[in-house]
């Protein structure tokens, strides 16, 4: 018994040891990172209403999939749908979902170039795998602990599906801040009437001014997608670099 037990210990301490080296990302396959995607999209929308006005699943649907051709990742289906939930807030499940509530599309009627930003934000999301690497995260931990899931994905799904719960590293959003403005840039230099970058810094100043004149209607977003004079500052350089050809949007 008293071998059982150090070996036991011994393929833990290892264990540890490996998972600590281990990129998360690399625990979730592509596959099962649009498995559990698909099943925390079928939970968020058990949970709240799809809106179908189809003037306005056009206009998202067009922006997103047009958006998704100048991503970094197009190895995947992307799927985006509105959600009638009068809140601000956008987000991203595994796998190519796109969430978009009615009250984000309201709050940018008439601004086409801030509401484009956000959706290229969230693809910057999904682009970088940070779904991935969160549900990494969850299974090194789980791994350590002895309650592995074995791949059950209603499980990950669940906790896919409590991301909009969840506030993003803030050197996740800066990551996604910037792939999106990529994502607008590209799009532009491909047609000039394009959605302008300019957009997402715009909505991010928006989202500042409305924190001070209306929290509540803004809470939802703001819990789930930080904004920060930082992160507009960075965000407005990453596209003047560009603009000025100091970066590449290659």
């Amino acid at each position: 018994m008293r071998y059982h037990a150090t070996a036991l210990v011994l393929l833990i301490i290892t264990g540890s040891m490996m998972l600590t080296g281990c990129n998360p990302k690399s625990l979730v396959s592509t596959s099962q990172e649009i498995s559990i995607g698909r099943e925390a999209a079928a939970q968020v929308e058990s949970q709240y209403k799809v809106d179908t006005d189809p003037k306005l699943n056009a206009l998202v649907n067009n922006l997103g999939q047009t958006l998704v051709t100048c991503s970094d990742r197009q190895n995947i289906k992307y799927t985006f749908k509105i959600l009638d939930v009068k809140d601000v807030n956008a987000f991203s499940l595994p796998g190519g979902w796109v969430y978009v509530n009615k009250g984000l599309v309201d709050e940018t009627d008439g601004k086409t170039d801030e509401l484009a930003g956000v959706i290229a934000h969230e693809i910057g999301h999904v682009a970088a795998r940070h779904h991935a690497a969160m549900m990494g995260r969850e299974l090194q931990a789980n791994i350590l602990i002895g309650t592995l899931t074995k791949g059950d994905v209603t499980t990950l799904a669940s906790i896919a599906a409590n991301f909009t719960l969840l506030r993003w590293s803030r050197k996740q959003e800066y990551e996604a801040d910037k792939l999106g403005i990529k994502e607008m840039w590209r799009c532009r230099n491909k047609d000039p009437q394009a959605y302008n970058a300019q957009g997402l810094v715009d909505f991010f100043g928006t989202l500042q001014a409305k924190q001070k004149k209306e929290p509540s209607k803004f809470e939802q977003i703001l819990a789930t997608h930080p904004v920060t004079s930082e992160r507009i500052k960075r965000a407005q350089e990453y596209l003047d670099d560009l603009k000025a050809g100091r970066a590449s949007a290659n």
